[in-house]
């Protein structure tokens, strides 16, 4: 004897009401999408453990078109974003958006356990609070990273069966950090006037930035700052571990990457709008950098859109 299906009680009213209201969708392609949201998309992880791995291989370590979260876990150090510098203590964490350039080169020699989640979002609205604002974490949203940590871990082996779990509770982290409280305004905002060559490279990255559209050189910047090319380099090299001229070069090209994601432009436009003289001498430079022509960058960010 077969047994009768019981439908749990429950009262669909309102639901029923709702779905008689309900707009039919205007095609049968066109339907919610998670790039209209806050959903975090290409998540790559990556930790320090040593001073030493803070010692960049490219300037795209430094200046980038994606979002980047820092978390300390174990030890202190100083995170230099933009023009200033914020102490983060363990528990601590600071969101780096798209094309801030930033770097971690006055962290004490030793052993440490810094966490870093990069990863891209079309919706930075609920997050803007965030900028220039490390945060001090609570435990739920330490236990949240946990959550992150263990399900990236889960992935490895899993043809990433867990991706949009993962996203919704990177997600969950960073909505939570905006109502966390700021970290202390004496580890905040801090100037370098006491480093001469901090406020230099400060300098630099200001030029640079202001001048992404165009071709400048290292003796521009000399001219324009009242020091020689040499003593420019040598600054350059020995706080970054990279050369002026590479960081000047690849911070033109992180903004051609920027602009890319953007169907306004074509190809010709971007290499026009970041100041190279042809198309054959960006496509080449930004194949060198990103290990793709610009068309098909532009064609994978928007098949992925």
């Amino acid at each position: 004897m077969s047994k009768k299906l019981s439908i749990p009680s429950v009262d669909l009213s309102s639901t029923e009401e709702i779905l008689i209201n309900m707009q039919p969708p205007r095609d049968l392609f066109s339907g919610l999408a998670l790039r209209e949201g806050f959903a975090p998309d290409n998540i790559l992880f990556f930790r320090r453990t040593h001073t030493s791995d803070f010692r960049p291989e490219g300037i795209s370590n430094n200046f980038h078109h994606r979002f980047e979260l820092v978390i300390v876990l174990k030890k202190e150090g100083p995170a230099r974003i933009g023009n200033h510098t914020h102490i983060l203590h363990p528990g601590e964490a600071t969101l780096i958006f798209p094309n801030q350039f930033h770097h971690y080169m006055d962290v004490k020699e030793g052993e440490l356990l810094w966490l870093f989640i990069t990863f891209e979002l079309g919706k930075r609205d609920p997050i803007r609070d965030l900028q220039d604002r490390p945060r001090i974490l609570d435990k739920a949203t330490l236990e949240s990273v946990q959550r992150v940590i263990s399900l990236k871990s889960s992935m490895e082996n899993r043809d990433g069966e867990h991706i949009l779990e993962l996203s919704h509770e990177l997600s969950r982290i960073l909505r939570r950090m905006t109502e966390l409280p700021v970290i202390p305004e004496e580890r905040r905002n801090i100037h370098s006037t006491d480093d001469a060559r901090g406020v230099i490279l400060g300098r630099i990255n200001s030029i640079v930035r202001e001048n992404l559209h165009r071709q400048i050189t290292i003796a521009d910047l000399a001219e324009e700052m009242g020091y020689s090319v040499s003593y420019l380099r040598g600054i350059f090299r020995d706080r970054l571990g990279v050369s002026l001229g590479k960081y000047i070069r690849e911070s033109r090209l992180s903004r051609a990457a920027q602009l890319l994601q953007t169907e306004e432009m074509s190809v010709t436009g971007v290499a026009e709008a970041t100041g190279f003289g042809s198309l054959f001498a960006f496509s080449r430079a930004f194949k060198n950098a990103y290990g793709v022509s610009p068309k098909a960058y532009s064609k994978f960010i928007h098949q992925k859109g």
